[in-house]
């Protein structure tokens, strides 16, 4: 590997640690191969990065983007809540239980983690506080529940690596699966754990069929935001319609909804929703297009290969490959969110997972559990960061959680997809054959 790519790889972690806009890191990492690599004609790379821009599936994502804000601000976010609340809410360590679902749920449509600390945070972290949770816990559950957005579907995430390496986005979506449900579970135990040894208030004891009739109350009462996710799921596992055409169904079915019948969000919230998520969504495509121009300078020269013999240099054994795989896609994953960890890692990354044997559908799951474990780890951590921001507290008293978390339910989680393939593959097998 060249001098030049390695001092880019170092420009590129050093514009990152020191907080530059991820765009502009990518662009900066371009600038420098381009003026001191043997590049050539600079033609072909803006060809490189439109050609991925005006990809008919690059749409899918702004859309879940917009019709995530429009479940935050829309009344369809907090309607899951109550539901959620009125089921679960009951028992100690049951509003924990509440974040976990309601994030993963809300992520999940969303598409990205930050927005669902940004709309389940504010939400539930003065909840849990005033029932005595202590804040950094709460803040720490929210983020870590947050990153579930990478693998329950319709994912964002999984668009982009189906459509960076070729793989089916619907085997993508369901590759993630299983091991999200078994982190749901995971995170449950250990909320159980906490919630055990706080000064936790629940709800008074009820008869069950007071308990029945408040649930079926609220059911009603959301009965239009929990048929949101049913809806669009349908649609994609049904084969009716392509994720991109499942991604504008949801804005469409959440406009009137949120508008015309819950009357939550007026006109004039309307167009503010409209325009941040158009404003994330130029971010979005920025990033796309210089990560696409950096994805094809690297592979010019010969990057992925370098880093398959680089890794063979140190084993050749398909274990020992897959563990360096892993800790590099988590250190990518503490440095930036997963739209740019997926652009940059999973083309590098392909040859290492051919040379052990992985198949592509297994090898997108591995990625979505360490990029979303790399989101919590310190010491970046970027939306464990965040999660302190909306929750109001210090960065250092969510540490211990958060190490808990990790070590375990993230890391044996990551360590099961990674070498127990039918965990990954099962479903993929199972609704789409082969």
């Amino acid at each position: 590997m060249s001098l030049v790519i390695v001092f880019d790889a170092i420009l590129l972690t050093a514009l990152l640690i020191v907080g530059v806009p991820v765009p502009l890191c990518f662009a900066a990492a371009c600038l420098f191969l381009f003026a001191l690599g043997d590049i050539g004609s600079a033609s072909f790379l803006i060809g490189a990065g439109f050609s991925k821009i005006s990809s008919i599936i690059i749409v899918a994502i702004p859309l879940y983007i917009l019709a995530g804000g429009l479940m935050s601000h829309g009344g369809i976010a907090g309607r899951l809540i109550d539901v959620a609340d009125a089921a679960l809410g009951r028992t100690k360590g049951g509003l924990g239980l509440v974040v976990i679902f309601t994030t993963a749920v809300f992520g999940a449509i969303s598409g990205m983690a930050s927005s669902a600390v940004a709309a389940i945070g504010t939400i539930m972290i003065p909840k849990m506080v005033d029932r005595g949770y202590d804040r950094a816990y709460a803040a720490t559950l929210v983020s870590a529940s947050s990153v579930l957005a990478l693998l329950i579907p319709p994912s964002a995430s999984m668009i982009l690596f189906g459509w960076v390496t070729g793989t089916s986005i619907t085997a993508c979506f369901l590759a993630p699966v299983l091991p999200g449900i078994l982190l749901i579970g995971l995170f449950g135990f250990w909320n159980r754990f906490y919630a055990a040894r706080m000064e936790v208030t629940v709800a008074a004891p009820a008869k069950f069929t007071a308990i029945a009739s408040d649930i079926l109350a609220k059911t009603r009462r959301a009965s239009l935001a929990l048929l949101m996710p049913v809806l669009i799921l349908g649609f994609i596992y049904g084969g009716i319609t392509t994720p991109t055409e499942a991604a504008a169904i949801a804005v469409v079915y959440a406009v009137p909804v949120s508008l015309v019948i819950y009357r939550d969000l007026t006109l004039k919230e309307f167009w503010e929703v409209v325009w941040r998520s158009g404003q994330t969504a130029g971010v979005l495509l920025i990033l796309v297009f210089f990560a696409a121009m950096l994805s094809r300078l690297f592979t010019l020269e010969n990057v992925p290969q370098h880093i398959l013999e680089g890794f063979m240099s140190v084993t050749q054994h398909p274990i020992g490959l897959l563990l360096m795989a892993n800790v590099f896609l988590v250190l990518i994953g503490m440095f930036m969110e997963d739209v740019s960890g997926i652009l940059l890692a999973a083309p590098m990354l392909m040859p290492v997972m051919q040379q052990a044997g992985v198949d592509p559908v297994q090898f997108a799951a591995i990625v979505a559990v360490n990029l979303g474990m790399g989101l919590i780890t310190p010491p970046t951590a970027p939306i464990l960061y965040f999660g302190a921001l909306i929750g109001k507290t210090q960065l250092g008293s969510m540490l211990k959680p958060t190490l808990v978390f990790i070590l375990f339910a993230y890391l044996p989680v990551v360590l099961l997809t990674t070498f127990v393939p039918s965990l990954s593959l099962a479903l993929p097998r199972f609704f789409l054959g082969g």
